[in-house]
């Protein structure tokens, strides 16, 4: 009997297959899972110095040490100390992101098994589980894609942080750095994005949103979206209430409680736009560009924001009524600088009447324009004061012309009224402007000496040696502002400064100091002065220039605001430019305006001594509101003196009554001959035949008619307002 052959079981083969299958899925599983953890490894940044490398906002204080404004980069930031965040914000970004911080060693494996059994239910790509140190992990170090190798990242960069921060340098950071919406990273500037508030003063409610808009910073911080920012707020106040930070009693009170956000405003300067842009040149030409805007600097500067508004309102509401400021079109612009003359501290900068683009075109600094007869008590009369010369020095305002002996040019100056006054004191050819006067005494200084004490009053744009096309300021076109390339605001503002400085020189300053994040201190500035001319001198041309803006004739009157302040005026022939420089003791001020095509503005007859008079006087009157009221303090070798003002000597005997007048001198120095312009038979005339024999005039020396010269600018009409 044959036997019969036994049938192979089923169960056991298909067992066998599952068994083998399994250990091949666990092997292939093992060597991927191998392979990803190796190359997370491989792929892992520079771990040698652990730390966090975020930017950070720079912020820029104004004089006051109030925050001026902010420098960003991508993020705005402002870290600060996790014992400056209130215990129960510090609760809520813990209740809502992960309440078993303090225990897990890095990583939390069972929220992570609790995201991947999600993401299989779910069939969606990796989704949470990540502890507050993977997060971290996360935003300084790694990528932000969701991929298994970058969670393995997480992972492995999350324990190194662990071995090396404690839990509290760990929590800090990630406060500091969290992105909240809005620009916002990092708690304090989360707080002030959403709220208008520092982080410490943040309640409950408030600090629960802030950590419910972690998760979705731009769909929960968003204002239109305020019901589902509302419900985030309130599942965090229960998380809270569920893992014993509050109550549940105190999570139903804050429930209850509006989300009262602000409108998103990012900080922007509004005002003194201008200003910001000559700090940020400034601070451009020291530091790289990620240093100013994400480095966290303090910048401490000189602005003032009541002078800057003075300076800016007085303009917009003298010019604007008369020539509106149209988009587009070439439109008539203005400039202006406020500077203290003790300091150099400056206050105000207007570079333009509308502020449109970061690091434009500041026409307080960068344009070179045309001063006119402003340009007169620096290129004549303080020269001409020095030299020993004074107020009462009399000067035949009547027609003279140079010859270039060299060109055969000549240049033959006039004043703006067209009419000449014969013998006049100095004072009185400061007072009115007078072009021919100003350029007799410019020929009794000296060309050379006209340019250099320009120069060394602060005045950096001046040309010495010809250029290249044979131009230069040692010209008598000097005298009545007529330069090669003209002057910036900046450069009168510290020269005037200067003369009310009683003849000391400040540097002018906007940064006073810079410190870096640490608060170590990069830079600092202290006032940098010199003595560049006589105190007298400085004293003289004061007393000439305050009778501008006060006595019957001045071109300045319309300047005048009330309280002791002395100034210029300056037009230019073709009416291109017009400007006014003014001064209190202890404030100085300059106006220009004009079109940046240098078109004319003939058909308005604009003079320095109306819509810039106008604009200096609205403006140093509210920038000057809160000063005690000072008059210019009189040396004490100043004296008062009795002159003939027909000689500008002692008067004598036959001297009329009304040509006797009350002058200013230096002591010593005043004049000690006696009229000789009213002898007993003398005639009208008699005196200017004298006078070469009497009086030095180093201006007629040879070669001082042989430089080259520009289309002379004549002064302001007399009582232009």
């Amino acid at each position: 009997m044959a036997k019969r052959r036994r049938r192979p079981r089923k169960g056991i083969r298909i067992l066998d297959v599952l068994i083998y299958l399994f250990l091949a899925v666990l092997r292939v599983g093992a060597g991927f899972a191998a392979a990803v953890v190796v190359s997370a490894i491989r792929d892992l940044p520079a771990l040698a110095n652990l730390e966090p490398k975020a930017s950070e906002i720079s912020i820029i204080y104004d004089r006051n040490g109030d925050i001026w404004t902010e420098l960003r980069a991508s993020e705005y930031r402002i870290p600060i100390s996790i014992s400056d965040m209130p215990q129960h914000l510090i609760d809520a970004v813990l209740a809502a992101e992960d309440h078993r911080f303090y225990s897990h060693p890095g990583f939390d494996l069972k929220a992570i098994m609790r995201a991947l059994y999600q993401n299989i239910k779910d069939d969606s790509t990796l989704q949470g589980g990540s502890t507050i140190t993977q997060q971290l992990a996360k935003i300084a170090f790694l990528e932000h894609d969701r991929t298994l190798k970058r969670k393995v990242q997480d992972v492995i960069v999350a324990v190194l942080m662990e071995r090396k921060y404690t839990k509290k340098e760990i929590l800090e950071m990630y406060m500091n750095q969290v992105h909240f919406g809005r620009g916002a990273h990092g708690v304090e500037a989360a707080a002030r994005a959403y709220f208008a508030k520092p982080a410490s003063e943040l309640t409950v409610d408030e600090a629960a949103f802030l950590a419910g808009t972690i998760r979705a910073p731009s769909y929960y911080g968003d204002k239109s979206n305020l019901e589902q920012g509302v419900k985030r707020r309130n599942t965090v106040l229960s998380q809270m209430a569920e893992y014993g930070f509050i109550t549940p009693d105190e999570a139903e009170l804050y429930k209850s409680k509006p989300l009262n956000i602000i409108d998103h405003e990012p900080m922007v300067v509004t005002e003194g736009g201008y200003f910001l842009d000559y700090v940020l040149q400034q601070l451009l030409a020291r530091y790289p560009a990620d240093l100013v805007y994400g480095g966290g600097l303090r910048v401490h500067t000189t602005y003032s924001p009541s002078a800057q508004r003075a300076a800016e309102s007085a303009i917009r509401e003298v010019l604007d009524p008369v020539f509106p400021y149209k988009a587009d079109e070439d439109n008539i612009e203005a400039a202006a600088v406020v500077m203290d003359v003790r300091t150099g501290h400056l206050l105000a900068l207007v570079g333009g009447r509308k502020h449109e683009g970061m690091l434009g075109w500041n026409r307080a600094t960068d344009a070179k324009r045309q001063p006119g007869s402003a340009f007169k008590p620096l290129s004549v009369y303080i020269p001409a004061l020095e030299m020993g010369l004074g107020p009462y020095t009399v000067i035949d305002d009547s027609p003279v012309t140079w010859v270039d002996p060299t060109t055969g040019e000549e240049f033959s100056p006039r004043n703006y009224s067209g009419t000449f006054q014969g013998l006049v004191t100095m004072r009185r050819g400061v007072i009115e402007s007078l072009n021919v006067v100003a350029c007799k005494v410019q020929d009794m200084v000296g060309l050379k000496a006209s340019l250099e004490m320009a120069e060394r009053l602060g005045i950096t744009t001046l040309v010495k040696t010809p250029d290249s096309g044979g131009r230069s300021d040692l010209t008598r076109s000097l005298a009545l502002g007529g330069l090669t390339y003209g002057v910036t605001p900046l450069d009168m503002a510290v020269a005037f400064g200067t003369i009310a400085n009683r003849g000391i020189q400040v540097e002018p300053l906007a940064i006073l100091k810079v410190e870096d994040r640490n608060g170590n201190i990069l830079e600092e500035h202290s006032v940098n002065r010199q003595i560049v001319i006589s105190e007298e001198a400085a004293y003289l041309m004061t007393s000439m220039l305050q009778d501008v803006l006060t006595v019957t004739g001045g071109t300045g009157q319309a300047a005048y605001f009330g309280r002791p302040a002395a100034g210029k005026t300056g037009t230019t022939s073709d009416w291109k430019d017009a400007c006014f420089a003014g001064y209190t003791p202890s404030t100085v001020g300059v106006v220009w305006m004009g079109y940046d095509q240098q078109k004319t503005m003939a058909q308005w007859r604009i003079t320095g001594g109306s819509y810039p008079a106008r604009i200096w006087n609205a403006m140093m009157k509210a920038a000057t509101a809160d000063m005690p009221v000072e008059d210019f303090t009189r040396p004490d070798t100043i004296v008062e003196i009795q002159v003939c003002k027909k000689s500008g000597l002692l008067p004598g005997p036959h001297c009329p009554e009304e040509d006797i007048i009350t002058e200013l001198g230096i002591k010593g120095k005043t004049p000690t001959s006696i009229c000789d312009y009213h002898p007993e038979d003398a005639q009208p005339g008699d005196w200017m035949e004298l006078l070469p024999g009497d009086i030095p005039w180093p201006g007629n020396s040879p070669g001082h008619e042989s430089d080259e010269e520009l289309p002379e600018a004549p002064g302001d009409p007399p009582g232009q307002g």
